[in-house]
């Protein structure tokens, strides 16, 4: 379709010849059709000038950094704008900053600032794009220590629907605070994002064993799910540095067992190591370690921290996510859900790759982060929820996605009975076509964002899941 567009003199050199007419690589094939025009931006004002060529030929702007949500929709009238090219990462010690770009993955930046000694909270993944974190809240693992990645984030600079390049931030006023709030938890569709300046720390700071995050892991059957769900729920309410993870999981190949399901209880310590194990107590318990197939304590650098699920970044296929934030649960919950899980994976062999993970997180520093003056509250909501769930359904088959959606609805409905007086929550890193919105902000802070986005893009240039 490139040969029939108008004003392309601009922005020929960042077209690929190869990949113009084809369809981009994601994680996900979902809802990907070939777009108008692929465009590889080395600049900003290759940004500017791949805008005017939107505007000219009437198309949507997908901006992709890692290429990871799954909720992106991708047609013949999308100009795909691919900010790979843009991989700055400036860190400032003195500052405790790091400038971040907006092609920048989180394992590059991860394995980048541990070079230098330095971290910052990055979510369960080496692939994903750390501006696509940042605008969709950021769940990490330090959520108890900092917050949110949108809560520790200074500075976005930006192209705007005019073609303007600013930087916004808590210090900005007016219309260009609004923008930088709702960038922070909300930020789809609103301006294409050239780099982040966020908050970045001392590994020193948090006085781990060699600089090495504890971890403990217990492999269940899923015959012994009475005994993991129970333990998941007498270590609720971990302490500010650590991360709680049950996992169901197919064994991986090249183990004894590949394929088969497992339930994995992990526990990560982001601090000294006495401290974990008096915290972790129950996880070296024999009654309980004799239940479990596999137990271990390992210590893994920060930059490394990730890589073991590396095998699910793979591009391609079908996947989507489907999360809860909860209050609450108990053991019919969890137990409900995992059942959902086995019962779906053991149907459609092709989707045998797909995770559920319920984690739990310290809430005291989100919530606190949280309880800013009117005008400055970024949008991230259900920040006194302790427990996260995710079902990620990976697929090769388009027809098992179908399928699969309604394991997801099920999936969620069943966690959330453990937590029946709770609003619904989830947050939009794991938005899924079809969503109810409400489910993401309720339904003032929904307006206060279309607000935003009129002020920002009222013709709608920029692809957003929140209609204006």
């Amino acid at each position: 379709m490139a040969t029939s567009l108008s004003g392309l003199d601009s922005v020929k050199h960042l077209i690929n010849s190869d990949a113009s007419v084809e369809r981009p690589s994601r994680w996900s094939d979902t809802n990907i059709e070939r777009p108008a025009l692929i465009l590889t931006p080395n600049t900003e004002q290759d940004v500017q000038a791949a805008l005017q060529v939107a505007k000219t030929n009437n198309l949507t702007v997908v901006a992709s950094g890692g290429g990871h949500g799954t909720f992106v929709t991708v047609s013949p009238q999308t100009l795909y704008l691919d900010m790979k090219e843009f991989k700055t990462i400036d860190l400032n010690k003195e500052k405790g900053t790091v400038r971040v770009g907006g092609g920048v993955v989180t394992g590059e930046l991860s394995k980048a600032l541990a070079k230098e000694g330095y971290y910052t909270p990055l979510p369960n993944s080496n692939a994903v794009g750390v501006v696509g974190c940042v605008i969709g809240g950021g769940n990490t693992p330090l959520n108890g220590l900092h917050g949110w990645m949108a809560d520790v984030v200074v500075s976005f600079r930006l192209v705007t629907v005019g073609g303007d390049i600013l930087e916004v931030s808590s210090s900005s006023t007016g219309k260009e605070l609004a923008l930088f709030n709702a960038l922070c938890g909300a930020g789809h569709g609103l301006a294409i994002i050239t780099s982040i300046e966020t908050s970045a720390y001392p590994i020193a700071d948090l006085n781990m064993a060699e600089g090495k995050v504890w971890t403990r892991s217990l492999v269940f059957p899923v015959s012994a799910i009475d005994t993991a769900a129970q333990l998941f729920l007498d270590l609720l309410r971990p302490p500010p540095a650590a991360s709680i993870t049950l996992l169901g999981m197919r064994s991986p190949p090249g183990t004894p067992a590949a394929g088969a399901p497992i339930i994995v209880l992990g526990y990560s310590y982001f601090g000294p190591a006495e401290e974990a194990e008096k915290h972790a107590t129950l996880l070296f318990q024999e009654d309980v370690v004799s239940k479990a197939v596999m137990a271990n304590t390992l210590f893994v650098p920060m930059e490394n921290i990730n890589d073991k699920l590396d095998p699910l970044n793979t591009h391609g296929g079908h996947k989507a996510i489907a999360s809860c934030r909860l209050e609450k649960t108990n053991i019919e919950a969890i137990k409900n859900a995992f059942q959902l899980w086995l019962s779906v994976t053991t149907k459609y062999p092709d989707s045998q790759k797909s995770p559920l993970a319920l984690s739990s997180l310290n809430s005291t520093k989100p919530t606190e982060l949280g309880q800013g003056h009117p005008g400055s509250v970024k949008f991230v909501e259900g920040r006194n929820r302790d427990i996260s769930a995710q079902i990620v359904t990976i697929c090769e088959k388009e027809e098992t996605m179908a399928a699969l959606t309604g394991f997801m609805d099920d999936t969620v409905a069943e966690l959330r009975k453990g937590d029946p007086e709770s609003v619904p929550r989830s947050f939009p890193n794991n938005l899924r076509f079809g969503i109810n919105l409400e489910e993401m902000f309720d339904e003032e802070r929904l307006a206060e964002l279309r607000e935003v986005k009129k002020l920002w893009d009222a013709e709608g240039l920029f692809w957003s899941p929140f209609e204006v």
